[in-house]
Formats: C-alpha cells, structure tokens, sequence
C-alpha cells in the first residue's frame, strides 16, 4: 500500500510536457521499437509504477509525443491567420510558433514514425494531422505567390524544404545551449520566409546573428 502511494504521489509530480520530451528523446536514442517504459522511467527518474499513473503504455507516448508536435504547428497557423499582417509576416508567426514550440515544450525532440510503431487507429489520426499540417503550409505560400509577396515556386517542394529545414533543428539543438529557443525560432522564421519574398515587407524582421551563432552543445545529453 505504501508503495502504492509513493507511486502515485510521483506520478503526480509529472507533467505531461516533461513527460513527452523525456519520451521523445530516448525515442530518438534508441528508436521505437528498442524504448521499453522502464527505460523512460529510468530517463524520467521515476519508478514505472508513476509513469503508468500518467500513460497506459509505450505506444500512447508515442502518439502523444507526435500530436503535440502537430497540434504546435497547426496552432501557429491559427495565430497567424487570426492577425491582419501580410503573407510574408503571416508565414513568419507560424513557423516561430512551431520551432519555439518544438524547442521549448518538446525540449527539441521531433519522432521519426517507424513503421508499424502505431496501431491502425492511431496512425492514421496522425496522417490526417500531419497532412492538414502540411497543406496549410502550402496554402499559406500559394497565398502569398497570388499576392505577389512571395517570388513563383512550387507550394509543395518548399513547403518540405522549410520543414526539412525545421526538423533539422532537433538534431544539434540543446536545451542547455546558449541560445534561447524563442532567438533560434525568430531567427529561423525569419531566415526561411526572407527567402521566399520578392520585396521583405518592413515587419518582417532580419535574422538575428546571435541566434545563430555561438552556440555550445554540451556532452551530457541528459534531460
């Protein structure tokens, strides 16, 4: 009974945001199929008992670690279309929503999808999110092409050039390193879209040096 409840009083101590970028990570380290939850626990310093306080099993982590990813992006759009501001800023707010969203709230983590890591039901909700996703980037630069803001370009083959880009970020960003992540997603939004314009509108800021320099990665990886 004691044990029981310690488990539970660490359980509660977790937050769910902890939780999915600690997951994330060891994700990433050893891939899906090769994460037990005791490993999470382990990463989490919690006992598996307290971690099943919060999750019924590996594969529901999984889920959540890539809808939160998702719901971040879609959020972004929102956000940006809800503001009268140009294609160019619009598409500026959007993407820093969702790289200092993934910097910040997933601790940089992005899941690659093995296959077969989800079940039917699962995977699938993640497809529709990912392709909503996917497709209001696109719309956001087809708009912008139609405007005049952005120079012609195929929506799609730059719309997974900017993603590409973005979920590069995981693979040297650190939480501990010099740069905070609302300056490296400032700075990237900025980078991208600047690309993509014919004529910068005067909102739209200049990439900032200093996020993207100088930045040290520690050699522990922990969380």
């Amino acid at each position: 009974m004691r044990k029981r409840k310690a488990a539970q009083r660490g359980g509660r101590e977790l937050t769910r945001e902890r939780i999915l970028a600690v997951s994330g990570r060891v994700f990433n380290q050893r891939g899906y199929h090769g994460t037990t939850l005791d490993d999470i626990a382990r990463a989490l310093g919690v006992t598996k008992a307290a971690l099943y306080y919060h999750v019924k099993n590996k594969e529901e982590l999984l889920f959540q670690c890539h809808q939160l990813a998702l719901d971040i992006g879609m959020e972004g759009f929102h956000r940006a279309l809800a503001q009268p501001a140009p294609p160019d800023e619009q598409l500026r707010v959007a993407l820093a929503h969702y790289i200092e969203g993934m910097a910040d709230q997933l601790k940089g983590t992005v899941v690659l999808l093995e296959q077969g890591a989800l079940t039917p039901r699962h995977h699938r909700r993640i497809v529709r999110s990912r392709d909503e996703y996917e497709q209001a980037l696109r719309k956001m630069i087809a708009g912008g092409i139609t405007a005049g803001v952005f120079v012609p370009c195929d929506p799609k083959l730059v719309g997974f050039a900017i993603l590409g880009a973005v979920h590069w970020i995981p693979k040297w960003y650190h939480p501990a390193g010099s740069s905070p992540a609302r300056e490296i997603a400032e700075a990237f939004a900025a980078y991208l879209v600047r690309g993509l314009t014919k004529q910068p509108s005067p909102d739209l800021p200049a990439p900032r040096r200093a996020a993207a320099a100088e930045r040290t990665i520690p050699d522990d990886d922990s969380a």
